[in-house]
């Protein structure tokens, strides 16, 4: 029969002789040898014990679990019954030992799998532990982060839904053009101005523009600039800016009214009849040039109250009154002062008398009779 491991047999002890008995022990050499050998094996047995503790307590288990079923046995035998517990297969005692020991290794197994399996659970509940740990410790450090970020895509949620808004108003009808207000003109009528500004009614009031205005003025001379200003959801205003007649001057079919840049005005009218004209003066010399500069310095009243501009040359420049007085101008430097000094002089002169003032040299004018 094989022994099971971790029992071994225990020898007799040697009974004791009649002369130990009487108190007389002899010294035995090989007697010392066998005790030392014993105690030296009990030493390693009582090593090999104690690190497989859980196999000798499964195979005391085994054992205990046999001797009850022995004494069961022993019991039903007495008493005429069946045999019960562990011992109700047939077989040997060793055979009986072998199937307690194996059961018992089984029994071993499935607990160091139940322990492994609590381990294995106790490892992914600390894992988790330590996950959610951690990620608190992140949410933790990067809050501000968080909530810049958050602030930055409510901040672009935002823009987006006013973007979307605004360009759902543009190209809404609610917001196109239905009215076009002229302010300024004086010789224009408004209504050229809202004739050549017909073709921008329906359109999205956020698509009209002062160069999409401008392509649309230009082609009305009378205009020397404007300002376009939109007033939601559906007025344009356009504040118009007139060129100011200045002189009369020969054209194509017949007399037409320019300002001082020489830009042709239309033909001439009640309005403009007492404009005075340029004789001898072609549009683009330098004679305009230099009589397009006493044109803007004179007063209103001084520039109605002259017939006829004459410029031979950019520095002789004379002024025919309707009065017959004459105006030496002399050339287009300090023309602002010469227009002061003209203005003053005409005053203190009796429009029937027929003289020339010269203001040639503004600092010292000259009158002289004819």
């Amino acid at each position: 029969m094989r022994r099971p491991d971790g029992f071994e047999p225990v020898e007799p002890e040697p009974r004791a002789t009649e002369a130990e008995e009487a108190g007389e022990r002899p010294v035995d050499l090989a007697e010392l040898v066998r005790a030392r050998r014993e105690a030296l094996r009990r030493e390693a047995l009582e090593r090999e014990a104690a690190e497989a503790v859980p196999q000798r307590r499964w195979a005391l288990s085994a054992y205990g679990d046999l001797d009850e079923g022995e004494a069961a046995d022993a019991d039903g035998a007495d008493a005429g019954t069946a045999p019960v517990g562990p011992l109700v297969e047939g077989g040997s005692h060793a055979q009986r030992v072998d199937r307690a020991w194996r059961e018992a290794e089984r029994e071993q197994r499935r607990a160091e799998r139940a322990e492994a399996r609590e381990a294995a659970r106790a490892a992914r509940v600390a894992k988790r532990a330590r996950v959610r740990r951690e990620r608190a410790e992140v949410r933790r450090f990067t809050a501000a982060r968080r909530r810049q970020l958050r602030t930055a895509l409510l901040a672009v949620g935002g823009l987006a839904v006013a973007l979307a808004v605004l360009v759902g108003l543009v190209w809404s009808p609610l917001m196109s053009v239905r009215e076009v207000r002229v302010e300024g003109t004086e010789r224009l009528g408004a209504a050229a101005v809202q004739q050549a500004l017909a073709d921008s009614m329906g359109q999205p009031i956020a698509t009209v523009t002062e160069e999409g205005v401008a392509e649309r003025l230009r082609s009305i001379p009378q205009i020397e600039s404007f300002r376009v200003d939109i007033v939601p959801p559906s007025t344009v205003i356009v504040r118009i800016v007139e060129r100011e007649p200045a002189a009369i001057v020969p054209g194509d079919a017949g007399e037409v009214v320019i300002d001082a840049a020489g830009v042709v005005l239309g033909g001439v009218d009640e309005s403009t009849a007492a404009l005075p004209r340029l004789d001898g003066v072609e549009v683009g010399t330098e004679e305009f040039e230099a009589a397009a500069t006493v044109l803007v310095s004179v007063p209103r009243s001084v520039l109605e109250a002259t017939a006829t501009i004459a410029a031979p040359t950019p520095s002789d420049i004379q002024l025919s009154l309707h009065s017959g007085q004459t105006v030496l101008w002399g050339g287009a430097d300090e023309s602002q002062l010469k227009a002061d000094v003209l203005a003053a002089l005409l005053e203190t002169q009796d429009p029937a008398l027929a003289v020339i003032l010269d203001v040639s040299a503004p600092e010292t004018p000259v009158v002289r009779g004819s």
